[in-house]
């Protein structure tokens, strides 16, 4: 068997850490302590807003790039037209259809 019982563990520490020596030594925080812990926590929660942004940018630009290609695709006809008078003449004016005019 075991000869490390958790059961027996446990008082054992317990009765050590009582007959432990009080320590002496000056526990007040070192000066500026308080400041640099205020510090760090206002940083942190910044931190997690920019890892926001940084983690949603790259997926925002990729959805940009597919609308700017679908556009593309969408409108790939308009594109093609050259600017002679012949093609600008048989266009249907849309102005004029919608006041009736010909």
């Amino acid at each position: 068997m075991n000869s490390h019982d958790s059961r027996q563990i446990w008082p054992r520490l317990t009765a050590l850490a009582r007959r432990a020596p009080a320590e002496t030594l000056d526990v007040s925080a070192p000066m500026g302590f308080a400041t640099r812990v205020a510090a760090l926590a206002f940083e942190e929660s910044e931190r997690r807003v920019a890892s926001l942004f940084e983690l949603l940018a790259p997926r925002a630009l990729w959805v940009a790039a597919a609308l700017v290609i679908a556009s593309v695709l969408v409108n790939y006809s308009s594109f093609g037209l050259t600017n002679s008078s012949e093609d600008i003449e048989t266009l249907d004016d849309p102005v004029a259809m919608l006041f009736g005019q010909s």
